[in-house]
């Protein structure tokens, strides 16, 4: 299985790395937007984690986008802080399988990347 990550923020990146190999799941990182859906047209993801806080981060025009691929991902998981409530309401709208508050995130990560395997 395949996972790929968008977020700008390299602790995020390394916490969700530790979570992906103690999980046996293949993880890429997306630094922005544009690296994210480069990264998908060359190698598509099972799961797409999107890290609210990411520059540039439109949730409902990203998520549009990713259900329209050819091989759109099987789940796309939203995570941001809690108190960015705007956003993770956003994310929710947008049609992400699941929104996240970060600490709730980073305490499930293993088990969602797991439950993500086919």
């Amino acid at each position: 299985m395949s996972a790929l990550l968008l977020t700008a923020d390299l602790a995020c990146s390394s916490k969700a790395a530790g979570a992906a190999a103690r999980a046996d799941v293949e993880l890429a990182t997306a630094m922005s937007v544009a690296a994210l859906f480069e990264r998908l047209a060359s190698r598509p993801a099972d799961l797409v984690l999107l890290d609210l806080t990411a520059p540039g981060l439109n949730p409902a025009e990203v998520v549009g986008k990713l259900k329209a691929l050819p091989a759109p991902p099987r789940a796309v998981i939203a995570f941001g802080p809690h108190v960015h409530e705007a956003k993770l309401a956003a994310a929710a709208e947008a049609g992400c399988d699941q929104v996240l508050a970060r600490g709730a995130f980073y305490a499930q990560l293993e088990q969602l990347l797991r439950q993500s395997r086919p």
